[in-house]
């Protein structure tokens, strides 16, 4: 479930040019280090409900439109 977040991010910061360095700033950080660790996933480094609600805010989109749909399971 997190890689699917960090694609539909990864996903919505390219279809709207922003580079990681802009995406770092909005989450508070300096440099895109912390970034492209969390799009590489190589690292235990993952995007928290703080930082999809700010990403969320400043793509002008819903915090649940970055969370995959939970699929229900066959009966």
């Amino acid at each position: 479930m997190l890689d699917e977040i960090v694609l539909k991010v990864k996903e919505e910061r390219i279809k709207r040019n922003i580079s990681q360095l802009a995406l770092a700033e909005i989450l508070g950080h300096k440099s895109p280090n912390y970034v492209a660790k969390i799009e590489t996933r190589k690292h235990d480094v993952s995007y928290n409900l703080s930082h999809l609600y700010k990403i969320a805010c400043e793509f002008g989109i819903e915090v649940t439109d970055l969370i995959p749909h939970i699929k229900s399971p066959l009966k």
